[in-house]
């Protein structure tokens, strides 16, 4: 005699997600990998019921575990069944998974580079010292590399060395102010790298001299002022201490920005089809992992508005693409 619906368990039991998973064409999953994924919290803990007309209890899920289990079935079958990475794949898309494992890898990172920048040294002119001896065991591999950079050979070698050194130093010193001949050197450099560009950019057509040092003195006011957003301590320590409701919007924003470059991509159907599933899913981690920390660190250093004035730019730019005589034009491209 079938039960009446009164009778049956409030919520989703093991057996009843993996046939909802196989409905669906997921049908991989097995009891021992849904009890897996449930020890590990890729999925939410099973709670105990009373099971009807037994002193057996039975275990379920909330109804939102279909979702989460199919996500979480769709990310591995794309080749990301690393445990770091479907951590990942299910923040971003608003799970609530364990977020501790995320941001001991970030601050890991950080602290591994800052180390082999710094060698532990916390006095800023031994940092640059150990940096310009960085550089001096890289410049000969510049020299006599097989396949040379032309940016690099066009610049000079040590040129190009005391412009790395200026940028590490942005990197792991807070503190760190380059003197007016260190600025002029920079600048300098940033002029010839905006001709090298342009120059490519307009089959050998150089620029101006001036519209080169007018690119080049906004690019190093940028690099200065902004340079807390990047610098390695204080991302640490802005990561370390940030509140989950600042790691969601920066989440929001990461969001955000991916809908619009999806929509952008749809205006190009042509290229669009060559992206395959896995080359997707593969981007969204890859940048999932890189840049909801910089929006977080960006907002903490009170550019948050910035950060809302440019997902309304790129916004307006869809929109305008998105008009009937751009995406007949576009469409054929």
């Amino acid at each position: 005699m079938p039960k009446n619906k009164g009778d049956q368990p409030a919520g989703i039991t093991q057996d009843e997600l993996l046939m909802l998973l196989a409905h669906s064409g997921r049908p991989d999953f097995t009891k021992r990998r849904l009890t897996q994924f449930t020890s590990k919290e890729l999925l939410p803990p099973l709670r105990r019921i009373p099971r009807i007309g037994s002193n057996w209890p039975v275990y379920v899920w909330e109804q939102g575990v279909i979702e989460q289990a199919m996500d979480l079935y769709d990310v591995i079958e794309l080749g990301n069944g690393q445990y770091h990475r479907l951590l990942l794949a299910l923040w971003l898309r608003g799970y609530d998974v364990p977020f501790a494992p995320l941001l001991q890898r970030w601050i890991r990172i950080i602290e591994a580079f800052l180390h082999s920048l710094t060698q532990g040294e916390h006095d800023p002119d031994a940092i640059l010292d150990h940096i310009s001896s960085i550089m001096v065991d890289i410049e000969p591999k510049w020299k006599f590399s097989p396949q040379p950079d032309y940016v690099i050979r066009d610049i000079g070698i040590a040129t190009w060395g005391e412009f790395m050194e200026f940028i590490l130093a942005l990197f792991v010193i807070p503190t760190y102010e380059p003197d007016e001949m260190s600025c002029e050197n920079q600048l300098t450099t940033l002029q010839n790298l905006h001709k090298i560009a342009q120059a490519n950019a307009h089959r050998g057509e150089d620029a101006s001299p001036q519209a080169s040092r007018v690119v080049a003195e906004e690019t190093l006011s940028w690099l200065l002022s902004y340079r807390d957003v990047v610098t390695l301590p204080r991302l640490r320590d802005t990561l370390m201490n940030a509140r989950s409701e600042e790691w969601a919007q920066a989440r929001n924003d990461y969001l955000a920005l991916c809908q619009l470059l999806h929509d952008f991509a749809e205006l190009f159907p042509h290229r669009n089809a060559r992206m395959t599933p896995q080359m997707r899913e593969g981007m969204f981690l890859y940048y999932g992992f890189l840049l909801p920390p910089l929006f977080l660190s960006i907002r903490d250093c009170g550019y948050g508005e910035q950060v809302s004035d440019m997902l309304a730019g790129l916004n307006d730019v869809l929109n305008m693409f998105a008009g009937p005589d751009f995406c007949t034009l576009l469409a054929k491209m």
